[in-house]
């Protein structure tokens, strides 16, 4: 596990220490790579994503509706099955492409995906979410969040945690070990996805220096 997203649970946990919440998240479990409907085997490395876009399903996993503000959680697990060889998955080579634009890996093509914890922490200043009147760095996202009403500060830095401990982080994936965390896909707040859309993963051996692609068809298309 990444040393920056240490140091963020730390610093977020000391948060929901100080204060008096009574806000309760649960810790991300997941089935195999291979349980969910959408997963691919190549190389020893399986594979698999599940995007969430049923707003009670975020609300009880994330205690905030992301959705409403432009930000739509994508599943990935990474399971390395083979017997010797080690792994890497880069949390910046996790990305979506609209298949309108075009599937290939040109970065002008990519869907943004933000930009996370360690990103997060290291702008000077920090991007704030405000929080009925408390002002708190928000470690997980490049782009700022305002929640609507007068939460408890407690409660922002319990969602904030939340929202960290379930990132997907780089990994270097020895055999058997498995990775997972959500990517959080950022779309405008008033022109949610729609249509055809791709996730793709690259996945590389460092002994060889071979690179896997895991390329995943997504309807990220929100229930009405």
């Amino acid at each position: 596990m990444s040393k920056i997203k240490t140091l963020i649970l730390l610093a977020s946990s000391s948060l929901v220490l100080a204060g008096c919440s009574t806000m309760k998240v649960a810790p991300l479990t997941t089935g195999s790579a291979d349980s969910y409907t959408q997963h691919e085997q190549t190389n020893g490395v399986v594979v698999g994503i599940r995007p969430i876009t049923d707003k009670r399903e975020i609300e009880d996993m994330f205690k905030v509706n992301l959705l409403d503000k432009g930000l739509l959680p994508i599943l990935v697990v990474v399971e390395n099955q083979s017997a010797s060889d080690s792994f890497i998955i880069a949390k910046d080579k996790v990305y979506v492409l609209n298949e309108a634009i075009g599937t290939n890996n040109s970065s002008q093509q990519r869907g943004k995906v933000t930009s996370g914890a360690g990103e997060g922490m290291a702008n000077a200043g920090g991007v704030m979410v405000a929080l009925g009147g408390f002002a708190l760095p928000l470690a997980i996202i490049g782009m700022p969040i305002e929640f609507t009403g007068m939460q408890k500060a407690s409660n922002a830095s319990v969602i904030e945690f939340n929202l960290a401990d379930k990132e997907f982080y780089s990994w270097t994936l020895g055999p058997g070990e498995k990775a997972q965390g959500f990517v959080y896909f950022q779309f405008p707040k008033n022109s949610p996805p729609s249509g055809s859309y791709h996730v793709v993963a690259e996945v590389r051996n460092p002994a060889t220096g071979e690179t896997t692609t895991f390329d995943f068809p997504a309807n990220l298309t929100l229930p009405k």
